[in-house]
């Protein structure tokens, strides 16, 4: 453990909203906490025809980011974003961007929505550099945050706390775990700007970091400890061993993969197993609105070929101490059976939609509706094999998903947005 431990109470999920998460489906039947769930006609299916995908804005407006590829082998163009209220599809609306520059809005990238709020960067003409916006439907964009080298990204903006993390490699240099004061922090972290009211945390990188996700007063990262790393000598890549040793516990065992919990001074917080009791842990999702993590899992006894199958959902209560993985709900007719799940959304509310893959069958769409506890198999038709993008509006009520390029909405019928 490094240095104090803060108030845990203090470390709950933000309310970050991520685009472009890609899933996978399912067969039929599943069990649910004792509860068989069958296919359900409650659900309406409202196909909008529009190419591209987007974010919730909040439960009444999905933003919709479009755009093309130029040609092969060239970078996404954007044309524009836009917004539409699910129960009028037809009706999108475009947002005004002004005063960023047609030229420079054609390098958007990375939209992403948390609290009421369309965040992206665009990148500067020496592509080495990016400007990070903030924007309000009906509202001027404005600057948040500005690098005088390297990119300020949404995915490390926390928009209800009101800060931006990055990395410096200045601090591992002075073996400093973060910058200790607002002005070292831009200095170390190079922000020649940052908005009124929100403050820069730059920490020391850390090499096995794979993957990072905020949290309100913190950050979940996923740690690998690579036996090789590449450097580049005389203009030339190659891999050498690994200078570093693996991270080791406050108990002194050392962690080669894993999930940790750290604040915002880079202390570890809580670590997160990846195997407990019976259960096995495949990819995490957080959930924005609580304090938990979801995960797919497999039980003992469960399909288990060199490849996990993992047909189950379970949850992780951060910043408590002896935390337990415990079963939410499972998309299984039998143990044994070859089919996974891969990836899947949360809402603030703990509503989950998933989808499964079973061999070469269709995917297919199901929710699990935390307030009741219930699982329904959601009525699309026939789905494509690269069918993604799927997305919670932050009530549960609503998602989206894209097929084929196009974007769908289900909701419940009798749910008003």
């Amino acid at each position: 453990m490094q240095g104090r431990v803060p108030d845990l109470s203090r470390i709950g999920l933000s309310q970050q909203r991520r685009g472009g998460i890609f899933l996978l489906g399912l067969a039929a039947g599943l069990l649910c906490s004792g509860l068989t769930a069958h296919a359900k006609s409650d659900y309406e299916i409202i196909n909008t025809g529009i190419k591209g995908g987007g974010c919730w804005y909040d439960d009444n407006h999905f933003i919709v980011v479009k755009g093309h590829q130029p040609a092969l082998g060239q970078e996404f163009e954007v044309e524009g974003l836009y917004y539409l209220d699910p129960n009028q599809p037809k009706d999108l609306r475009r947002i005004d961007l002004s005063p960023i520059e047609p030229t420079l809005q054609k390098q958007i990238r990375d939209v992403t929505c948390q609290a009421q709020t369309i965040l992206f960067h665009v990148l500067t003409p020496d592509r080495n550099r990016s400007t990070l916006y903030a924007l309000k439907i009906g509202q001027r964009p404005i600057i948040l945050a500005e690098k005088t080298k390297g990119f300020a990204v949404p995915q490390y903006v926390s928009v209800p706390n009101k800060y931006v993390l990055s990395f410096s490699l200045a601090l591992r240099e002075r073996e400093a775990p973060y910058s200790i004061s607002p002005e070292q922090a831009r200095q170390d972290c190079q922000f020649s700007y940052v908005h009124e009211g929100y403050r820069v945390a730059c920490l020391r990188p850390d090499r096995g970091t794979k993957q990072l996700w905020l949290v309100n007063e913190g950050f979940l990262v996923k740690y690998i400890w690579d036996e090789t790393i590449r450097v580049n000598k005389d203009g030339q890549y190659q891999r050498i061993p690994n200078p570093e040793p693996p991270f080791r516990l406050q108990d002194g065992t050392q962690l080669k993969q894993g999930y940790l919990l750290r604040d915002l001074e880079n202390h570890i917080v809580q670590e997160i197993p990846t195997k407990q009791g019976a259960f096995r842990i495949g990819e995490i999702k957080h959930n924005p609105g609580g304090s938990y993590l979801y995960a797919t899992c497999s039980k003992a006894g469960d399909f288990d070929p060199h490849t996990t199958f993992f047909g189950r959902v379970c949850r992780f209560k951060l910043a408590e101490s002896g935390g337990q993985w415990e079963e939410v709900f499972s998309v299984q007719k039998q143990p044994n059976e070859r089919a996974s799940l891969y990836d899947f959304d949360v809402s603030d509310a703990s509503d989950v939609v998933v989808m499964r893959r079973e061999n070469r069958m269709s995917p297919t769409l199901w929710k699990y509706t935390a307030r009741r506890g219930t699982i329904d198999q959601l009525p699309t038709s026939q789905l494509g094999q690269e069918v993604g993008a799927v997305q919670l509006s932050p009530d549960g009520r609503t998602f989206s998903y894209v097929d084929k390029g196009l974007l769908v909405f289900v909701k419940a019928k009798g749910v008003t947005q």
